[in-house]
């Protein structure tokens, strides 16, 4: 499979809707250095790749808006696909490369975040239902386990690092303790954004939210967690 089948999808919204949809104050310009800096990753592989923001998102859920653009892709002609978001800034270029080496060897990849979901898949156009695909657990902790399931229906998997994707002001400051980003400019937003004020009451917000909702704010995707 030469590389001219394989795909990159990077399904995220733009900085501006990023912050409003993750609540996190004050992080326009954070979502904006993280687009940057996947874009230079996806580059340097490379790979041929698609861009799907809000502009170019269908449908009234998640599930909808990501199926649909999977397929955009694969109506373009390309084969396979590695489907990643913005907010993993942990992601490389070098592990973008072993999951397209991993496709040509006919396995799909997933890339397990920390909070259930995943940051990245990369899967042949012969394994994806659009149906199924659609009703898969978006945006909840039980995304890895049910796509884990679906997909081991057909073929091998091969599983990579779990990484943290950047959902809730918790992830910053795991990121930032980690101390594994090789960013100069992310990590001085991370460190700025720690020092805010507002980070600790909005945490403090969207924690007990999350406790009486007992929904997650994980992105799905590639934060395709998952990639709105």
């Amino acid at each position: 499979m030469g590389t001219n089948k394989t795909a990159i999808l990077i399904f995220a919204n733009s900085s501006f809707k990023d912050e409003l949809r993750k609540g996190i104050p004050n992080s326009t310009a954070l979502f904006s250095a993280l687009t940057k800096d996947i874009l230079i990753k996806v580059e340097n592989t490379g790979l041929p790749y698609f861009i799907y923001d809000e502009q170019l998102q269908i449908g009234s859920d998640f599930g909808s808006r990501f199926t649909t653009a999977v397929e955009a892709v694969f109506n373009r002609g390309f084969e396979s696909i590695i489907t990643i978001g913005n907010d993993t800034p942990e992601l490389t270029s070098n592990t973008i490369l072993s999951t397209f080496r991993n496709l040509c060897e006919g396995k799909t990849v997933i890339g397990p975040s920390q909070d259930g979901g995943v940051y990245l898949l990369g899967f042949h156009q012969t394994n994806f239902n659009a149906a199924s695909f659609r009703e898969l657990p978006w945006q909840t902790r039980n995304l890895l386990k049910k796509i884990t399931r679906s997909f081991l229906q057909k073929g091998a998997i091969q599983q990579l690092p779990r990484l943290t994707d950047i959902d809730t002001i918790a992830d910053i400051e795991t990121l930032v303790n980690l101390g594994g980003l090789n960013s100069k400019v992310l990590v001085s937003i991370l460190l700025k954004m720690l020092k805010t004020p507002k980070l600790n009451i909005a945490y403090s917000f969207r924690y007990f939210n999350s406790i009486i909702t007992g929904r997650t704010y994980n992105k799905g995707s590639p934060s395709f967690t998952t990639f709105s």
